[in-house]
């Protein structure tokens, strides 16, 4: 978790127990192959966020195909899902599947824990993967304390968030990285924080939006004063982000930001052309991805490990 987006620091040996060690993030099948030789048994024990575009699964989907070219025996430590068993979003359109996106069958924000996502992953590559329950599946308890798997997650409330508005990186706009609230804080240099509030605040969307001013340290407009909001779950948890980044995205758009099209629809993983530049459309339109994601949550049943309650996807 000492890395900056899209980095792996290497380090060649732990420093506790003296052991080699070796990144397997971000690297082609044949060094991941190389990486991985002469071992008999990898333990994967990683804290996801149950989000579709946090690369931890791509990591694991990236073993497992080694380890159908050699005899790899995968077991994956499971831990709970820090966003519990509810679903959003819309499935994985095969045409934008990328590091962010391995699968199409997950959708955005996929209920499942880690060994579950292993299973399904599993079945796709045609390997078998072994999988160490956990006793607390289902979202995150109080007395459970939280280390942050990366450094732009440093708390829950930057989980809960993040489903939504990590759609924020596929705009010209911050998404709060390089700040002290990566995910909580979003504007652009010149833009009317107080105006992008009250667009936010009419729509209500379970948070505050606050009138905020910020210098990112680094990513988008490190050293450059942006303007935009800070979002205050000022009535209990978020239960749904993917409304909020929605019209977040827009309300940016709306206030000058640009999109960036590729990126926008391997994260969302529909046409980007298909996702409106007003707030207001963009939740009309989330309905129809929402029924999709929830009808593909449904063919995930046979890779559950643990019960859902009644009703749930």
């Amino acid at each position: 978790g000492s890395g900056a987006p899209g980095e792996a620091p290497e380090v060649g040996r732990d420093p506790a127990s003296g052991l080699p060690t070796a990144v397997l993030y971000g690297l082609t099948p044949q060094e991941t192959a190389r990486r991985l030789s002469g071992l008999d048994t990898l333990l994967v024990d990683l804290q996801d966020v149950g989000v579709r575009f946090y690369t931890y699964i791509s990591t694991v989907r990236d073993v497992l195909r080694s380890a159908r070219e050699r005899p790899l025996r995968v077991v994956v430590l499971d831990r709970p899902n820090p966003l519990g068993f509810g679903v959003e979003g819309p499935p994985l359109d095969p045409a934008f599947r990328s590091f962010v996106g391995v699968t199409s069958a997950l959708p955005l924000r996929h209920g499942l824990t880690l060994g579950e996502v292993a299973r399904v992953l599993a079945a796709e590559e045609g390997v078998p993967v072994e999988v160490v329950g956990t006793d607390a599946p289902d979202g995150w308890h109080a007395d459970r304390p939280w280390v942050p798997p990366s450094p732009n997650l440093p708390d829950l409330q930057s989980v809960r968030l993040y489903p939504g508005t990590a759609l924020v990186e596929a705009l010209d706009a911050s998404e709060g990285r390089g700040t002290a609230l990566p995910f909580r804080l979003a504007g652009a240099p010149g833009m009317d924080a107080h105006a992008l509030a009250r667009r936010l605040n009419a729509l209500d969307l379970g948070v505050t939006a606050r009138p905020a001013f910020f210098t990112p340290t680094t990513s988008k407009h490190a050293g450059k004063r942006c303007a935009g909001v800070q979002l205050h779950e000022t009535r209990g948890e978020v239960r749904r982000a993917l409304p909020l980044g929605l019209a977040l995205l827009a309300a940016l758009e709306e206030a000058g930001a640009t999109r960036n099209p590729d990126w926008l629809q391997k994260l969302l993983g529909v046409p980007a052309d298909t996702v409106p530049n007003t707030p207001e459309a963009a939740l009309t339109a989330l309905d129809g991805w929402q029924a999709s994601g929830e009808q593909q949550a449904l063919a995930l049943a046979p890779h559950r490990l643990y019960p859902r309650k009644e009703g749930s996807p």
